[in-house]
């Protein structure tokens, strides 16, 4: 072999890898429907919060679905890969997007931020409501904070995916009058997948049509149970609805860990997800069973 003869090898992989990685995978109905199940869980915890500051988790969570299905939008070639700086590649978590507390409100503006290739536009508003404290804050019973997402990230080759709210609210926990106890409500989010070409690949809205119960003031211990969220495939015009039992939080995680969500569908099929760690899960539907990697839940 010549001495060349390496280093053309090494380069043909590289660019092998590289036409690997920017192709379109096709999304698995079932298991996108579980990912709906993770969003929810994420919203819980970050309603939790008191700063908004947990909302890189949208961040990262979004640009992971991009990844998963779209991964040419998010990934340029392998030397772009090598050589991009680091604060082009997290400018969203650098730009100090979040505004502060005003009149019971706190937005998170993206304003074209980036994470790796991928451009990040629009909001992610929390609104308090509190009897007119305007603190941001929610001591006493029936206080409450939504969570409205309203924003769009463009990828390199002019794939989008966007998430917004359907319903006047969004997503919202209530503080109720035991100590310890609140409820999760969500009058629609809608998350939208399209490639370059603008066909739509994902498209799903959630609902509650029941609140969830939470017992737990802190992330360490909260848990979920009853209620009844509500899933639409607006491609397939497949329905399911799912109801948590004891799906249980820890400390380090800001989805819940243990537990599970069970649920029937409109095709006559029956869903489990089964929660195995932080951000994974075992989704059964029907006779099938397999891995689910949430892509909005991660481990701190």
């Amino acid at each position: 072999m010549r001495s060349s003869e390496p280093r053309i090898i090494a380069v043909s992989i590289a660019l092998l890898l590289t036409a690997v990685s920017c192709g379109k995978k096709d999304p698995a109905p079932d298991q996108e429907i579980a990912q709906n199940v993770g969003d929810q869980m994420s919203a819980v915890d970050e309603g939790g919060g008191s700063t908004g500051a947990y909302s890189e988790n949208e961040v990262f969570g979004a640009r992971r679905t991009f990844a998963r299905l779209l991964p040419s939008e998010v990934q340029g070639p392998w030397y772009e890969r090598l050589l991009l700086p680091r604060a082009e590649a997290t400018s969203c978590l650098l730009a100090g997007t979040f505004g502060s507390c005003s009149s019971n409100v706190v937005t998170r503006t993206f304003n074209s931020c980036t994470v790796g290739l991928a451009v990040f536009s629009g909001t992610v508003t929390f609104t308090w409501s509190n009897g007119g404290l305007n603190n941001c804050t929610m001591p006493a019973a029936n206080d409450s904070v939504s969570r409205k997402p309203n924003f769009t990230i463009t990828g390199l080759r002019g794939g989008t995916f966007t998430a917004s709210a359907t319903g006047t609210i969004g997503q919202t926990i209530t503080r109720g009058s035991a100590a310890g106890s609140f409820t999760f409500s969500n009058d629609g989010i809608r998350r939208v997948l399209k490639d370059g070409g603008g066909t739509t690949l994902l498209d799903f809205t959630t609902t509650t049509t029941t609140s969830l119960a939470i017992t737990g003031a802190a992330r360490s211990g909260r848990v979920l149970n009853g209620g009844t969220l509500h899933v639409v495939n607006n491609v397939s015009g497949t329905t399911c609805d799912f109801s948590p039992s004891n799906v249980t939080w820890t400390s380090t995680c800001n989805c819940a860990t243990s537990g599970s969500w069970t649920g029937s569908c409109s095709d006559g099929k029956t869903a489990t997800v089964t929660l195995t760690g932080c951000g994974t899960a075992t989704l059964e539907v029907g006779s099938g069973s397999t891995d689910v990697t949430f892509d909005r839940c991660y481990g701190s």
